[in-house]
């Protein structure tokens, strides 16, 4: 996170990239698509305090973060 309402996603392949938000009930906050060229800064709406899923998916595979916004 660089501050309240952007997350950095840092070490991304080339090409297309899916990225989606999720809350701590599992309901989607938020979804987004890219061209990836390694770091990309994404605006977060205004979400609430507390814990929510990053993942992010691209051509070569996915991963899920856990992310705490305070």
């Amino acid at each position: 996170k660089t501050n309240a309402s952007t997350l950095r996603i840092a070490g991304l392949s080339k090409g297309k990239v899916s990225f989606s938000i999720f809350n701590i009930q599992g309901k989607q906050v938020m979804n987004t698509s890219f061209d990836a060229n390694n770091v990309k800064d994404i605006s977060l709406p205004n979400l609430a305090t507390g814990v929510y899923f990053a993942k992010v998916q691209t051509e070569t595979g996915k991963i899920t973060k856990k992310i705490i916004l305070e």
